[in-house]
């Protein structure tokens, strides 16, 4: 599992755009919503609208069949801090 975290809603569609168009299999690509130092949850209604709130895209890339670097470079290039390791919950 490779995950980055963005600071807007827009930055983080952009890398779910290039992910949902390479046909990935279903829950092989996640998103959660981060308020404050909360735990990442699942979206709500509204989520996007709120400036306290941070995204992270996650993409299992085994099971998506994705080469390593290109889930990489694609986070990066659409804006993501790559994490290191996997918040708890996740």
């Amino acid at each position: 599992m490779i995950a980055a975290k963005f600071a807007r809603m827009g930055d983080a569609s952009a890398a779910l755009g290039w992910f949902t168009n390479q046909a990935l299999p279903v829950g092989s690509l996640r998103i959660f919503a981060v308020q404050g130092s909360s735990a990442p949850r699942a979206p709500k209604a509204g989520d996007d609208a709120r400036r306290d709130v941070t995204w992270i895209v996650a993409v299992d890339i085994d099971r998506a069949r994705l080469r390593k670097i290109d889930a990489l470079d694609t986070l990066r290039r659409e804006g993501g801090a790559v994490l290191a390791r996997l918040p708890d919950g996740m």
